[in-house]
């Protein structure tokens, strides 16, 4: 039998999921931005062996300093979530699966992990915890007074 949590119980979910995920999205792109910088992430990227490091290095860190923020507020998240399924399986290829699976030995348990919570918001949606769903309302309200 197919059961799922109720509408209320699933908006808080998938609230309490956006910002976990956002968090954490933002502090790695925090540390690649204002941290490290550009410039030291993009050399990183090319020790390993990332293509197109400083554009690699440029566009994950946009993805996931400003994607967070949208992804925390409930704002496109089909395209952030998108986005950065492409900076965790670029991070998987590239980086963590030949070190197994477990974070601590570099493996890939946070970016599978990361990517599979991206792949419930974008196949959910933001819920009605969000601000898409404030102006999804706002449209459909008709305004007081307007003939």
């Amino acid at each position: 039998m197919y059961r799922s949590l109720p509408a209320p119980a699933r908006d808080w979910v998938l609230l309490i999921t956006r910002v976990v995920i956002g968090v954490v999205m933002f502090a790695h792109g925090y540390q690649k931005l204002a941290i490290d910088g550009i410039g030291q992430t993009s050399r990183g990227f090319e020790n390993m062996s990332i293509p197109l490091a400083i554009i690699s290095a440029s566009f994950v860190t946009v993805v996931e300093f400003a994607g967070s923020m949208l992804m925390i507020a409930g704002v496109a998240t089909l395209l952030v979530s998108g986005l950065e399924l492409i900076t965790m399986a670029g991070a998987a290829v590239f980086v963590h699966i030949p070190n197994g699976i477990f974070v601590a030995d570099g493996g890939w348990e946070l970016v599978g992990v990361l990517g599979a919570g991206l792949l419930g918001i974008a196949a959910t949606g933001p819920g009605r915890y969000s601000v898409a769903h404030l102006l999804r309302m706002r449209e459909e309200t008709p305004a007081v007074g307007v003939r």
